[in-house]
């Protein structure tokens, strides 16, 4: 065997160990990460936890009742008692105003940028004007030719008129020749025989017949010449109807060069900008906004767009009061109502929306921004004598199960993370169905565990499930 192949038998054996390391390395890291992912997903759910039954808080909407608890007259809100609180957004109330082009086009200038204040029929863009002039100018000029066609085809009925006159008269001519022929005749014809000769007779007949054939002829030319009238008259007014086409058309063109020109249909400020120099705006697209110049909304009306949870919208009706609150803004309140209630619950979220007009602008408010409202149980105007008095108020009222009442003062309460907390609680003096109204320490949609409490402490782990 020669040097050179044991020392790459050498080599191979020293690399076997290397490579064993590495294929063992590959398959445990796989497996660390699996069990990584599976502690982070469900490792909540593999700690100890204690087994507890719990019950809902139940809600009910009350009617024509008495407050348990009336507030004395210093601490009275003049807004009612806050029924619950929801986040939301500001947006422009009813609606943003979209302004498109009307017309198909490529924008030229752009005069004003997002956010910017402007006033109605202020400018906002102008498109490219070329082709709108060419075609205003080319409208003007068909009308101008065509007028000039029907003064023309006019000028005929005056000669026809003259050549009706001139037959007339013509007539008029020959009858009195033919007059004067047959008097001429019948004095031929008076005369005895003999008198004068039969050629003279005869010759005085015949000039009679010419000059009645004369006034035959020219009474014919009346009923051509006065059809010749009415067709010069019949295709005047053809001819004006063509006039008023052009017009149509010369205005079409006007107001296709005025589109050129986009003015602002309202006093607002601009929400979004579709436009700038050389983007093309097209009218018939697919694209909803293919048009669109401008989105516009009044600062002076907006309102808050807010998300309630299913198990706080029974307190929501119309005309009720809201106060908002802005992160933005966190002094100022701002005052609203609730104007519409959406038809459709939002399946996903579970929440129900509303809309809130807000009373009290700000001007530094701006669609999207996030809100935070409470809702009172006295929302209008119409209601304010009747605030001090809670018999015709509507309010929610929180029911707890006896049996999770501890010491007639705390229950334990399921938190969000699947923990035991022990809260206090005020107690009124209802009872429903084997539950207490519960006046304060408690809220809509949570859960208590029901008892044995022998082996809950605050904060524990708690595994859980309904008691139906």
């Amino acid at each position: 065997m020669s040097l050179e192949q044991l020392t790459s038998s050498r080599q191979t054996e020293a690399t076997l160990p290397a490579r064993r390391s590495i294929t063992w390395l590959l398959p445990v890291t796989l497996l660390v990460g699996f069990l990584a992912v599976i502690a982070l997903l469900f490792g909540k759910r593999l700690l100890p936890a204690v087994e507890v039954d719990t019950a809902p808080v139940v809600t009910i909407r009350l009617v024509g009742e008495s407050d348990p608890t009336p507030p004395s007259p210093s601490k009275t809100n003049t807004q009612g008692k806050m029924l619950f609180q929801a986040s939301g957004w500001v947006e422009p109330d009813p609606y943003t105003t979209y302004l498109p082009t009307l017309i198909n086009g490529v924008i030229d200038k752009v005069f004003v940028l997002e956010g910017q204040v402007v006033k109605k029929e202020e400018l906002i863009a102008t498109l490219i004007d070329d082709d709108a002039k060419l075609n205003l100018r080319q409208a003007k000029q068909k009308i101008i030719a065509h007028q000039a066609r029907i003064t023309a085809h006019c000028a005929g009925s005056d000669i026809a008129q003259a050549e009706l006159v001139a037959a007339q008269k013509k007539i008029d001519s020959h009858k009195a020749e033919l007059a004067e022929a047959e008097d001429h005749r019948a004095r031929m014809e008076a005369i005895p025989d003999g008198a004068v000769s039969t050629q003279q007779v005869v010759q005085a007949r015949l000039a009679t017949t010419q000059k009645r054939a004369q006034v035959a002829v020219a009474e014919s030319q009346i009923p051509r010449l006065r059809a010749r009238l009415e067709q010069i008259e019949f295709e005047r007014i053809a001819m004006t109807a063509t006039l008023s086409e052009l017009e149509t058309a010369r205005d079409r063109a006007q107001l296709a060069m005025n589109r050129t020109r986009i003015t602002s249909p309202m006093d607002g400020r601009i929400l979004h900008l579709h436009a700038a120099p050389g983007k093309k705006r097209m009218l018939d697209m697919d694209d909803p906004k293919s048009a669109v110049i401008v989105e516009l909304y009044n600062p002076n009306q907006l309102q808050a767009r807010i998300d309630i949870p299913l198990n706080e919208a029974a307190g929501l009706r119309i005309g009720q009061a809201v106060e908002l609150v802005s992160d933005l803004l966190p002094d100022l309140i701002l005052m609203g109502k609730v104007t519409r209630i959406s038809g459709e619950a939002d399946l996903q979220r579970n929440t129900l929306q509303a809309k809130v007009s807000i009373k009290n602008p700000d001007h530094r408010l701006r669609p999207e921004m996030l809100l935070r409202a409470k809702f009172y149980d006295v929302g209008s105007d119409e209601s304010s004598n009747a605030q001090t008095s809670s018999s015709t108020s509507q309010r929610l009222a929180l029911y707890a199960p006896v049996a999770a009442i501890v010491n007639e003062s705390t229950v334990w309460v399921v938190t969000p993370e699947h923990t035991a907390e022990q809260r206090q609680i005020e107690l009124g003096n209802e009872r429903r169905d084997d539950h207490r109204r519960v006046l304060t320490g408690l809220r809509s949609g949570e859960h208590v565990i029901l008892p044995p409490h022998t082996e809950l402490k605050e904060g524990i782990r708690i595994r859980h499930s309904q008691r139906k």
